[in-house]
């Protein structure tokens, strides 16, 4: 994997310079690593300011800028070309994000970080590509935020801009937009199923257990991958579930979550299942 990774970064490399040579007299503000609902790679997105039109007269041919932000209607993908190189990394990383779990993998070991899903793996590339852009082609970037975007999932893409810029008005203003940013029609419409809240009351159970004790919350979540009706859970909660369990991946609890960091993943869900008083009153 750690080949895989280093093409990765390679390819990005390539293919935002792709991106930037064509378009960088249009003034490029903010570079994006799309993902899809699955958390899997899609597609690598540029937005210019040119691209920004104020007019109504042609909406079908600039951007709004009240979508300066939003990345399904940017207009600039690798993947617009036949040429792109990211097409195989589709399938290669879901493949292997289906057998492996990524907490732990070296690449962040090495670094002494703590990844808290795969995400963090494509980050770290994601950031190793942009580093390389600015050694070895001298681009200044400083202009120009990047971030991962991440359906329904603002938080992220506001800590992975912080990760991988430094402070300006431009941040600024992009985390601005997410932290008003009303949520998608799709997630007001999402509804969990009775065996989504049972399993969510069976992880707020498992953290109400004192003292808390992090490889007996992972045997737990594993022994819930194992029922019949995991599979047929949301996407989201299976991801969050096979995360916790994969908290024993290491003897010496590098991959460990602590309670609250728990807690707070949960809370993604709290408007179709608020948690329970009680969890919310626990501090480690």
């Amino acid at each position: 994997m750690l080949d895989y990774l280093e093409h990765l970064q390679q390819t990005l490399v390539k293919e935002f310079y792709q991106l930037y040579d064509r378009y960088q007299d249009d003034e490029i503000y903010a570079c994006s690593l799309v993902f899809d609902e699955f958390l899997l790679l899609d597609d690598l997105a540029i937005s210019t300011e040119r691209s920004i039109f104020q007019d109504p007269e042609d909406p079908q041919q600039y951007l709004a800028e009240r979508d300066r932000w939003n990345v399904r209607k940017w207009r600039y993908k690798s993947q617009s070309s036949s040429q792109s190189e990211l097409m195989p990394f589709k399938t290669l990383l879901a493949e292997y994000f289906k057998t492996q779990h990524s907490f732990g993998h070296p690449v962040l070991a090495q670094q002494k970080q703590l990844p808290a899903t795969h995400l963090d793996l494509l980050l770290e590339a994601f950031k190793q590509a942009k580093h390389k852009l600015s050694e070895a082609y001298g681009l200044d970037l400083d202009s120009i935020i990047f971030f991962l975007s991440v359906p329904i999932q603002p938080e992220c893409e506001c800590q992975s801009a912080l990760e991988l810029n430094s402070d300006s008005r431009l941040l600024q203003d992009f985390l601005a937009s997410r932290q008003a940013q009303p949520l998608p029609a799709s997630h007001k419409r999402f509804k969990l199923s009775q065996s989504d809240k049972d399993i969510l009351i069976d992880l707020e159970q498992m953290l109400a257990m004192e003292p808390y004790d992090y490889l007996q919350v992972a045997q737990d979540a594993y022994l819930l991958t194992l029922e019949s009706y995991f599979i047929d859970s949301n996407i989201y909660i299976q991801k969050l579930i096979q995360h916790i369990a994969a908290m024993a991946a290491e003897p010496d609890g590098s991959c460990a979550l602590s309670r609250e960091e728990i807690m707070q993943r949960l809370q993604q869900f709290s408007a179709n299942l608020p948690l329970s008083p009680d969890i919310s009153s626990i501090h480690r």
